[in-house]
């Protein structure tokens, strides 16, 4: 594939990025579909449940290109075995003997366990430190061994319109622990997955993995400070419990070096330029 052919993409589970992502493939000219459990008003999408091989279209079978982007219903084991293993095998499934030559999956930095600070690419180790990790990593070995040529990206934060918060938390003034300002960090604009996923259709070829990461892991009491200074208000005080944190994700730099060597450029490389839209937008 490339970026001068037109391709048949389906997306399967086109929520938050999956949305956008088609968006962006439909301005490029590429004839995109989308599959979601409630496509009424949605143009080119379909209603089908990926828990239900019955609700697949023939849209899908007749891609080119298939995008996974089904996300969890809640935070436990089972839910998320349904959307990142047993969905995605039934659609794996769905393309045996089909025209679809690639399989893209969005996957998660949540995969990795480290805490030290240390950077991290695709050749770290994923240890994960509990379910939702190790779900996302069971998912990421059926569709590598699907006939498909398939990549996995894993994005780390994801953050954007309607997803502003750490800008509602500076608002808010509450304390935020020593630990968790000090924790390493890392994020990515919606529109840059989104963009990362368009890159990762039109490439000629693709690497099994890739991690979709900003260019800038930041401490989080740094982000906080600048946000607060671009909203004109004090910054947070500190205290409280580093367990109340919005940090989850350990501390560690995570590096999409790999994405970047292919010539894929960031229109939101740090924290700065995404959250002065957000901000500059109302946020």
């Amino acid at each position: 594939m490339s970026a001068g052919t037109k391709t048949r993409i389906f997306i399967v589970g086109a929520g938050y990025v999956g949305t956008r992502t088609a968006q962006l493939l439909g301005e490029h000219g590429h004839n995109v579909s989308t599959g979601r459990r409630s496509a009424a008003g949605v143009p080119g999408a379909y209603t089908m449940d990926a828990m239900r091989p019955y609700t697949f279209p023939d849209a899908l079978r007749e891609a080119d290109c298939v995008i996974y982007t089904v996300a969890a219903d809640g935070f436990s084991e089972d839910a998320y075995r349904k959307a990142y293993v047993t969905g995605l095998a039934n659609t794996v499934h769905a393309l045996r003997g089909t025209r679809a030559r690639r399989l893209i999956t969005v996957g998660s930095t949540g995969v990795y366990g480290q805490e030290d600070g240390s950077i991290v690419d695709e050749d770290s180790p994923a240890q994960p430190r509990g379910f939702s990790g190790r779900m996302l990593l069971e998912g990421e070995a059926v569709a590598a061994a699907s006939p498909l040529e398939s990549t996995t990206i894993r994005f780390s934060g994801i953050y954007g319109p309607g997803r502003e918060r750490l800008v509602k938390m500076v608002r808010s003034g509450a304390p935020v622990g020593e630990g968790a300002r000090a924790a390493i960090t890392n994020r990515i604009h919606r529109d840059d997955c989104a963009r990362a996923l368009v890159h990762l259709v039109e490439r000629p070829a693709v690497a099994p993995l890739y991690l979709g990461t900003d260019e800038a892991p930041t401490a989080l009491g740094e982000i906080l400070d600048w946000i607060a200074h671009r909203l004109g208000l004090p910054s947070l005080p500190v205290g409280g419990s580093d367990a109340d944190s919005p940090q989850r994700g350990g501390s560690k730099r995570l590096s999409s070096a790999r994405l970047r060597d292919e010539g894929f450029a960031f229109r939101y490389p740090t924290y700065r330029e995404g959250f002065a839209a957000l901000i500059d937008a109302g946020a």
